[in-house]
């Protein structure tokens, strides 16, 4: 196993010496987006590349938003050219909470950057797998209105080969997930924090994830601004405008930048969605279905977790 150097996490090979391995639907665009502030970080622009989950892969899932995982960089050349304008000497990272769920991204990163040290942030996997389900209903990506149902459709999808995301409950398994990285890793190379923690205080986490990687940590992001949120459509066609490649997209890309074009998209997104409560019936499903994986998790990183299943 490999240990961090007690120096800034830094490559001549241009590659990152960090990488944010999730978990889905934890805070990771905001720490994406907290991490880039730093002066003396580079990340990688575009969040979630998907390199080590698809790496020498063909890409070619179907089904619902399958263009996400399937435009993700797979080839070590395209993935490379990704961190090719970072500064000499920043600290290299990237966020693609992918990685947790994938099978086989712990190996793969082992055998590239062995020496990289890897952050992970660790919600309720039951609010974890609610939160997962109504993101994808945001997106406009879950054809299924009824979260039950979209649980019951797992095995189906898996069958025809739709992209991980609608995997809700195995996203949530932190416990499998986390094993294999300790396989590769040293705990010494892995920081895990819990949702709840970086809710609260997303400053204090925020910097002492830059003293875990080596940089600046008196450093202050603004961490006033929250993204992401997932909820029901009140209209499914402005939803579908809004989130959904068309005509009207298209021409609103060509006129506004990037940035401004995302910005308002998310405002005409978050104005439109109301986030549901689950059911008193799914929670318990969900309770009973990750009850054993939650305290297998407890014992495996040595935290207090009795919470997420009361």
């Amino acid at each position: 196993m490999s240990t961090p150097q007690s120096k800034a996490v830094r490559t001549q090979s241009r590659l990152p010496g960090f990488i944010v391995l999730g978990a889905a639907r934890s805070g990771t665009t905001a720490l994406h987006r907290f991490l880039r502030q730093h002066p003396g970080i580079f990340m990688c622009r575009n969040k979630e590349p998907n390199f080590f989950a698809f790496e020498g892969q063909a890409l070619d899932y179907r089904g619902p938003g399958a263009e996400f995982v399937n435009n993700s960089v797979a080839s070590l050349e395209a993935y490379r050219a990704l961190f090719a304008d970072a500064p000499e000497g920043a600290a290299i990272g990237e966020a693609s909470p992918l990685y947790l769920y994938s099978p086989q991204a712990a190996s793969r990163i082992h055998a590239l950057v062995p020496d990289a040290r890897l952050i992970a942030i660790l919600r309720n996997p039951i609010e974890q797998v609610y939160s997962h389900y109504l993101y994808a209903r945001k997106e406009m990506i879950e054809p299924e209105a009824d979260f039950v149902r979209a649980l019951d459709a797992q095995a189906e999808r898996r069958a025809a080969h739709w992209q991980p995301l609608f995997q809700y409950i195995d996203f949530a398994r932190y416990n499998v997930q986390l094993r294999r990285y300790y396989q590769h890793f040293s705990r010494a190379q892995l920081k895990l924090f819990l949702y709840e923690d970086f809710a609260a205080d997303p400053l204090r986490v925020t910097r002492e994830i830059f003293r875990f990687i080596g940089v600046d940590d008196t450093f202050a992001p603004d961490v006033s601004e929250r993204s992401n949120e997932g909820g029901i459509p009140r209209s499914a066609l402005l939803q579908a405008v809004v989130m959904r490649p068309n005509v009207a997209s298209k021409l609103v890309g060509a006129l506004l930048p990037e940035g401004a074009r995302r910005r308002i998209r998310d405002a005409i997104s978050r104005a439109n969605v109301k986030r549901d409560e689950m059911s008193p019936e799914a929670r318990e499903r969900l309770r009973r279905e990750l009850r054993s994986d939650i305290l297998d998790l407890q014992e495996l990183i040595g935290r207090d977790l009795s919470p997420w299943v009361a």
